[in-house]
């Protein structure tokens, strides 16, 4: 059975969404690794890219990768280096105050 939900109304128009959900249900256990798998699959279909990052030099370089794009701004190496060990991952910060930082001051 479909669901619908309003995303819209006004006194003329109704804009609508049809959600049908899927039937899939499994008596089976189901290992860690397979949960994984899907939920990546899932994530993917509903549009993510998945990235295969495995160790913290991948994902240091996708950090970089992504604020030069957020930011339209390349970082030479030196000026990277130097904004990673003072702005993202300063010793002698806490996880609070680096947590602070990324969530509350941008």
């Amino acid at each position: 059975m479909p669901y619908f939900n309003i995303v819209a109304e006004t006194s003329e128009n109704t804009v609508v969404t049809e959600y049908e959900p899927v039937k899939k249900r499994s008596d089976s256990y189901q290992s860690e690794a397979a949960l994984e798998q899907e939920f990546i699959r899932l994530l993917c279909e509903q549009g993510y890219e998945y990235l295969p990052i495995h160790t913290e030099k991948d994902l240091i370089a996708n950090l970089r990768k992504k604020l030069e794009e957020l930011n339209n701004y390349q970082f030479s190496d030196t000026e990277w280096d130097d904004f990673f060990k003072n702005a993202v991952a300063n010793p002698n910060e806490h996880i609070v105050e680096k947590t602070r930082k990324i969530q509350e001051d941008n």
